[in-house]
């Protein structure tokens, strides 16, 4: 009988507080990037100097400055086809000795921070505070570039990859497979066992393409080096066909069902229907405010092919985010993004002086997509942060130079080129190209068996900027 009231008496408080937070305002932030971005290091970060908020610097958050903040709770999430952000895992990583960076993402994942905050003037009889809820969604940057596909048709993407692969950087790390890609044949009879051998080869230049000194951004489809949990083999087997190009619309549509071209179609369409749709469905659509995250700085280092290939990819998943603001009633029809921040992390890779033209920059490769959010509504900002400082800044002869520690363990220090506030000339490329960046590790004395807010650069600002106006 004492079990049954337990039970009944934890049911009765889990229900309030389902309704607690249903009664309570609440957004979603979908914190996207491409891989390598930084993302799960980001949101490790933004819990943490939430958690923190007594011991955190986070002079441009209002709430903060006005100490309204009165507690700061991480809840379990309702849907269980979700699971947790590995909050406690993340920090124990950078509390390790060595210390090391929070763990890539490799499925999607969320959390549900409880922000109790103090009224500025609340009425007599109403609560002195009030709680906002913010649910944070990660999923792999893989993932993003799939988004693109939903308006393309296999031909179309088919002909957009004989178009990269043309380009000289692809063209190099496809090697022989280029050639093999080329000869075959969309209107022959499948040939499964060479479609099979093709696709694993495929996806071995997709990681090339990821794993290379600077990754490449445009990489698809995303979910061949990243599948998920949801993801089915069968799903897979497809890879593109850049015969297409040659082919007249007429020979598409009369193509027998057994041809190259027909099977990788309906493998193409059922990849979009059974993954790419339900994961925008799911999962995107509910975002209110969008964090996309870049690492700008690495693709500097790697040259204007890799620049470039960066805009286009930040280009492509721009254009498949909806913008602007809606009254509540409509949203829930149609969900539009009220608030984008485009951040350049790893800022703390470059000497503080120039931060500001790491932004600048940032928001020249990205004009298109801010022009886009702004035009439809949206409140869009280009940022440059550095969710976890791994370094210092010093003076090595007479000018100003990063230190910090290696992977290796290894004390390094350096002096960089001057960061350009636009998009390089010809002629301005060369000391990129010479200059390394080396790997950084996490700053050492990170404790995860006490209160500690984690060193950052501008991640108060970022969330000024993405939840300040929730908090008034």
């Amino acid at each position: 009988m004492v079990r049954l009231k337990e039970a009944l008496d934890s049911g009765v408080d889990s229900g309030r507080e389902r309704l607690h937070r249903l009664l309570s305002e609440r957004k979603y932030i979908g914190i996207t990037g491409l891989s390598r971005s930084g993302k799960s290091t980001f949101i490790t970060s933004l819990i943490n100097q939430l958690h923190n908020h007594e011991q955190a610097k986070l002079g441009a958050f209002s709430p903060w400055i006005a100490r309204r903040i009165v507690a700061v709770k991480l809840h379990p999430l309702e849907d269980r086809a979700l699971a947790g952000f590995p909050y406690r895992q993340a920090v124990q990583d950078l509390a390790a000795a060595p210390p090391r960076w929070p763990a890539s993402t490799s499925d999607i994942s969320g959390c549900l921070i409880e922000l109790k905050l103090r009224k500025a003037s609340p009425w007599r009889w109403q609560s002195p505070t009030r709680s906002l809820f913010i649910e944070i969604r990660d999923y792999p940057g893989e993932w993003l570039l799939d988004l693109p596909l939903m308006a393309m048709s296999f031909a179309d993407w088919c002909g957009q990859c004989a178009h990269q692969f043309s380009q000289p950087l692809r063209a190099h790390l496809l090697g022989d497979l280029l050639p093999a890609l080329q000869q075959l044949d969309p209107l022959a009879p499948c040939d499964e066992p060479l479609i099979a051998t093709l696709r694993e080869r495929y996806v071995a230049f997709l990681r090339r393409c990821k794993q290379a000194e600077h990754s490449l951004s445009l990489i698809q489809p995303g979910r061949f080096l990243i599948p998920g949990g949801a993801a089915s083999q069968e799903a897979l087997q497809f890879l593109p066909l850049l015969g297409c190009a040659t082919l007249s619309p007429t020979q598409r549509e009369t193509a027998a069902a057994d041809s190259n071209y027909r099977v990788l179609e309906r493998r193409y369409n059922a990849y979009l229907k059974t993954l790419v749709v339900p994961f925008y469905k799911k999962f995107l659509r509910p975002i209110d405010r969008q964090i996309v995250l870049v690492d700008l700085i690495n693709a500097l280092n790697g040259g204007p092919e890799y620049l470039d290939d960066m805009r286009q990819a930040l280009s492509n998943i721009s254009d498949s985010f909806s913008y602007g603001r809606h009254s509540p009633i409509a949203k829930l029809f149609s969900p539009k993004i009220e608030k984008v921040i485009f951040a350049a992390t790893k800022v703390d890779q470059v000497v503080a002086k120039d931060h500001d033209n790491v932004r600048q920059l940032l928001a020249a490769i990205v004009r298109k997509a801010l022009e886009d959010a702004a035009y439809q509504g949206a409140a869009p900002k280009p940022e440059a942060i550095a969710a976890i400082r791994s370094s210092h800044e010093i003076q090595r002869r007479g000018s100003p130079a990063i230190t910090g520690t290696d992977l290796a363990g290894e004390r390094v220090g350096y002096v960089h080129p001057e960061i350009p506030d636009h998009v390089p000339t010809n002629a301005e490329w060369a000391p990129f190209r010479e200059w390394k960046i080396p790997l950084l590790s996490p700053p050492e004395g990170v404790r995860c068996d006490r209160e500690q807010a984690i060193p950052h650069i501008r991640l108060d600002q970022v969330l000024q900027d993405i939840i300040g106006d929730l908090c008034q």
